[in-house]
């Protein structure tokens, strides 16, 4: 079954679309048609309308070509489908409204050296990712809006323009921007697979696995000229904090960029898997800013591979 385009766009921005998507709207089904305007602005956006004489982030033209969202004229009417249940799809994307968990295919991209991302689409930062997808940030952005997850409001502060989005120190993170990262994949022996994403991630500053814990649904930006801003970067989810990406990390070192590596655990490159974003269960207490070693955190039983390298570390 496909899910129908009736119901007005509204005619706040793009911005307002997403953010306000699903408060007062009653039903799932009227939640979805009121989306679907949203989806058709930011395909616009995506293909290409910008302020006559502005960069798209420093990207050759056949690389900013790949990262444009859909054709502006595709039919809205199928952009979300039905799978049975509780269960939908918007391109290659996954969603189910009952546990409001999100599922996307990715490859994986590195599995030795520093990284600043967990995920980024194709086009994006594949030099510094551990996974790289197909899926669309703004399909990923309209997955989670639909499934009523908020954007939170404390993650940047943007009341300096010229700064851009800074991050808060110390700042908390209500449960509903909150979200665990999970990966699942086949072993060698054809066996399915989970671990959460911190099992495969090193802070070299601390010497053992990164701390367990939650990620942070920031929502990303919509630009003066109407762009979306993940959608022009391919930015998903950052490990060194990106104002650009869609979800972001709140531990300790997160303006950092030499201190991230991946475990010795991580399948070989170009292994396919599926990232699954769960939202942290309703009624556990806010989320504070990560700071030190989680509790009962796991140490590597083998050294990562890779040394930090000598030089001036950077930061946001």
């Amino acid at each position: 079954m496909m899910v129908g385009a009736e119901g007005r766009a509204w005619a706040n921005s793009a911005h307002g679309l997403g953010l306000r998507a699903g408060v007062g709207v009653v039903g799932w089904g009227m939640r979805v048609t009121r989306l679907i305007p949203m989806v058709m602005v930011l395909a616009m956006a995506g293909a290409g309308v910008r302020a006559e004489g502005e960069k798209v982030a420093e990207k050759p033209a056949a690389e900013t070509e790949k990262s444009a969202v859909a054709e502006p004229g595709a039919d809205p009417t199928k952009a979300i489908e039905s799978l049975g249940g509780s269960r939908y799809r918007m391109g290659l994307i996954e969603f189910d409204k009952a546990t409001r968990v999100v599922s996307i295919p990715a490859v994986v991209n590195m599995n030795k050296g520093l990284v600043e991302y967990l995920l980024v689409h194709e086009s994006g930062k594949v030099h510094e990712s551990l996974f790289s997808t197909k899926v669309r940030p703004m399909e990923f952005n309209v997955a989670v809006l639909l499934l009523d997850w908020k954007p939170s409001a404390t993650f940047f502060d943007y009341t300096e323009p010229e700064r851009g989005g800074v991050p808060v120190k110390g700042a908390t993170h209500r449960v509903e921007n909150s979200l665990t990262i999970h990966v699942r994949w086949k072993d060698e022996q054809g066996e399915v697979q989970t671990v959460r994403i911190e099992e495969w991630l090193h802070n070299l500053d601390k010497k053992a696995h990164i701390s367990e814990g939650p990620f942070i649904y920031t929502g990303s930006r919509i630009m003066p000229d109407g762009s979306f801003l993940a959608q022009d970067t391919g930015s998903i989810v950052a490990l060194m904090v990106d104002p650009a990406s869609i979800v972001n990390n709140p531990r300790e070192g997160n303006e950092l960029d030499d201190i991230w590596v991946p475990d010795p655990a991580v399948p070989a490159k170009g292994t396919a898997v599926t990232i699954e974003l769960r939202p942290v269960a309703a009624g556990k207490a806010e989320v504070k800013e990560e700071k030190g070693e989680a509790k009962g955190q796991k140490k590597p039983s083998v050294k990562p591979s890779q040394g930090k390298p000598a030089g001036k570390r950077s930061a946001k």
